[in-house]
């Protein structure tokens, strides 16, 4: 897996003030992308996904709001009737109405008629500015403990005949509180 590309080494450097090295170029790649997964498991949803087609939606209410939003395009929205096996293409206007592109949110007129709505969308393109600062600031916390390994969270243990001087890796991976915040923000939950 590749990182999907919420920000990129360069932004991490311009926050840290610092200039990376080829192997932290490539320690840092690897986080954003290990940052990037774990922030959408947290919010629940993910950006820069692509087209979606067919998306599934159980048992609809009246209101539907789509898994990625806010959505660029609407392609169709299929309902499968209550006892049959296949999907017809439903008409805005007749059917359905798009109430806002930027919640995702569906208006299916008839929604005891179907067990099963299908929706096929583009998501915006775009990660929103405060989610890409979000991952910046973290993947920045979680690089600072290998680029000043003797002065960041170093613990020096001493005995009378023995020394051990090492860096803490125990908050390594641990979303920063102001992180989490935006992620609560943007958390997606089914049926609302």
């Amino acid at each position: 897996m590749s990182a999907k590309g919420y920000c990129t080494t360069t932004q991490i450097e311009a926050f840290l003030g610092v200039t990376f090295t080829a192997g932290q170029v490539t320690q840092c790649a690897a986080q954003i992308e290990a940052t990037e997964v774990a922030f959408d498991r947290e919010s629940n949803r993910a950006w820069l996904t692509g087209a979606i087609v067919d998306e599934a939606h159980w048992w609809p209410a009246r209101k539907l709001f789509v898994n990625y939003s806010p959505m660029a395009t609407l392609t169709s929205v299929k309902g499968r009737l209550r006892g049959l096996t296949t999907d017809d293409v439903l008409v805005a206007g007749d059917d359905y109405e798009v109430i806002f592109l930027a919640t995702g949110e569906i208006y299916i007129f008839y929604p005891q008629l179907y067990n099963r709505i299908k929706v096929t969308y583009t998501p915006v393109a775009t990660v929103p500015a405060d989610i890409r600062q979000a991952i910046i600031e973290w993947v920045a916390a979680q690089m600072q403990p290998s680029l000043n390994p003797d002065s960041f969270g170093v613990e020096k243990i001493t005995m009378p005949d023995y020394s051990i001087q090492y860096s803490k890796a125990v908050l390594q991976g641990v979303m920063p509180p102001a992180v989490a915040a935006v992620a609560r923000g943007y958390r997606f939950e089914e049926g609302f």
